[in-house]
């Protein structure tokens, strides 16, 4: 077996370098989980084929977490001036806080409200709670009552 630098042969190497490609796919592609897993997988069996110590896989597992923090900054640096927000907006609309003025007032729903859903009412887009039954999109709705920041509202049956 040919060691590259103290006990390093080429496989763990090749174990090392895959790990930081799959890493650094993960950082920049959060959610898909499997690079990250089999990332970790990597680094595991690089770590259990290169430290002959406890001391020593310490040692490996700091400079592999130093490592990744490095490439997460400069991936966030690279993300950033090509326009991905990777924070939420400073400015975030403010929420309306009373909704009394609303009761009674007949609007459209958006979505299928199962309780829950969007509707229209004086061309606003809120957010309300169905009081009974599902109501279907399309529906016409009437706003029943309010608690707190939460709509309720029934659909309007004709007669």
């Amino acid at each position: 077996m040919e060691f590259l630098i103290d006990g390093m042969t080429t496989i763990n190497v090749m174990f090392l370098i895959l790990g930081f490609i799959l890493m650094g796919v993960e950082l920049s592609m959060p959610g898909l989980s499997f690079p990250g897993i089999a990332g970790t997988i990597c680094f595991i069996v690089s770590i259990f084929l290169i430290a002959d110590t406890v001391a020593e896989a310490v040692v490996l597992i700091a400079g592999i977490l130093v490592i990744l923090a490095i490439m997460f900054a400069i991936i966030i640096k690279i993300l950033s001036k090509r326009g991905f927000n990777l924070v939420l907006q400073d400015d975030i609309a403010a929420v309306k806080q009373d909704t009394s003025d609303l009761i009674g007032s007949e609007g459209i729903a958006l979505t299928d409200l199962r309780p829950t859903g969007f509707v229209q009412i004086n061309g606003t887009r809120v957010e309300v709670i169905s009081t009974g039954r599902f109501i279907n999109k399309s529906e016409v709705i009437r706003v029943t009552h309010n608690k707190g920041k939460n709509l309720f509202v029934e659909p309007i049956t004709k007669l």
